[in-house]
């Protein structure tokens, strides 16, 4: 005879009796089935998926090409860039028959594919650190390499991060030097870029020195840049000053979900703290918001969901606001709090993205007007 199902159970947060289907408790509105474990092996789940579907389509999807330099670019190399995509996909068998004599070191000024992010190894260096206390020990220094990252696809963001990057002197790891200005660290959003810096502590008798990006923790492919002392390949990252059209205004309610945001604000900001303070030709903007949970289950809002653009290019968000927005609003609850940025002063078009779903890539857009 089959076991007939009971009727309730005890919630596991506040010992009361609810139904027994219920996966949202009644009385304290916390979740009752399905805990973080579950969701914690569904992602890792869908991640080894996606990665595996990702090796696969294309067959060449993960590894990094080089398709130029950046005196390739310049004005008197215009008409032969043209003519060499116009032949592209004519050479594409000749490139087949060479993949053995494909570039896997890169030098300042080359120009990659990853997939759809572009890569611009922009410049290398001696980086001297102002602070008498953060001196390198004696036979030791710091540099840096510069790069920039365009994220070409149309739909899907890609996440940057200095944690990515490894360096070697003569075969040896080296730390990363973390208190440096720019490090390069963003979420790109589709046709976004950011640019900016790494940094490692080398010795200063080091014959080669190499730096390996990790492209794909699941298939450990890593790209390798040489650092080759002082270059500059006069690169500039170029902005776009064309507005989202579907870009919300301060006063504009909008639905996602079961959420109601409402944008209530965006103004120019200062902070009173000597440890923030805008760096020259910069300055802080503070977008205030308000989000309503008209769902059944709680939802979690977070700062880091935010990202800022101006004129395209990723903005730095900064912390010092004790009203920064972060909260689990249960069913039928408010929560209102701030996003700051650090942006340019001559920027043209200031935009604050807000994540609604990471595996979809969907973003709301906030234009922003002081």
């Amino acid at each position: 005879m089959a076991k007939e199902k009971p009727e309730t159970k005890q919630c596991k947060h506040c010992k009361t009796e609810i139904p027994y289907d219920a996966k949202v408790c009644p009385n304290c509105r916390k979740r009752v089935r399905g805990g973080p474990l579950k969701w914690i092996v569904i992602a890792v789940v869908v991640l080894l998926l996606l990665a595996i579907i990702g090796s696969s389509d294309g067959g060449d999807k993960d590894s990094a090409e080089k398709v130029g330099t950046v005196a390739d670019t310049s004005s008197d190399a215009t008409a032969e860039t043209d003519a060499a995509e116009e032949s592209s996909e004519t050479n594409s068998a000749e490139a087949e028959a060479d993949e053995a004599d494909v570039q896997t070191e890169y030098h300042v000024g080359d120009i990659l594919m990853d997939g759809d992010m572009k890569i611009v190894y922009m410049s290398s260096g001696v980086y001297q650190e102002e602070n008498e206390f953060l001196q390198p020990d004696e036979g030791y220094q710091y540099i840096y390499l510069q790069f920039a990252f365009e994220n070409q696809s149309e739909t899907t963001d890609d996440s940057i991060s200095f944690y990515s990057f490894e360096c070697y002197a003569d075969g040896y790891s080296v730390d990363m030097y973390y208190t440096a200005d720019d490090t390069l660290s963003a979420t790109l959003s589709a046709g976004r870029s950011v640019s900016g810096y790494i940094y490692f502590t080398v010795p200063e008798d080091a014959q080669v020195i190499e730096v390996e990006y990790t492209t794909n923790y699941f298939t450990a492919d890593k790209i390798t840049f040489l650092y080759e002392g002082e270059q500059d390949s006069g690169y500039v990252l170029e902005g776009s000053t064309a507005a989202s059209e579907d870009a919300f205004s301060v006063g504009d309610v909008i639905e996602a979900g079961s959420l109601t945001i409402s944008y209530l604000s965006c103004e120019t900001d200062t902070s009173y703290s000597d440890f923030y303070q805008p760096q020259s030709g910069y300055h802080y903007v503070t977008c205030s918001f308000e989000f309503e949970n008209t769902g059944d289950s709680d939802e979690y809002v977070s700062i880091y969901e935010f990202d800022c653009y101006a004129d395209g290019l990723n903005c730095e968000q900064i912390y010092f606001r004790s009203d920064g927005l972060s909260a689990t609003i249960s069913s039928g609850h408010k929560a209102q709090g701030t996003v700051t940025f650090e942006v340019p002063d001559d920027a043209a078009v200031i935009e604050v993205e807000y994540l609604t779903n990471s595996w979809t890539s969907n973003r709301i857009v906030f234009r922003c007007e002081e």
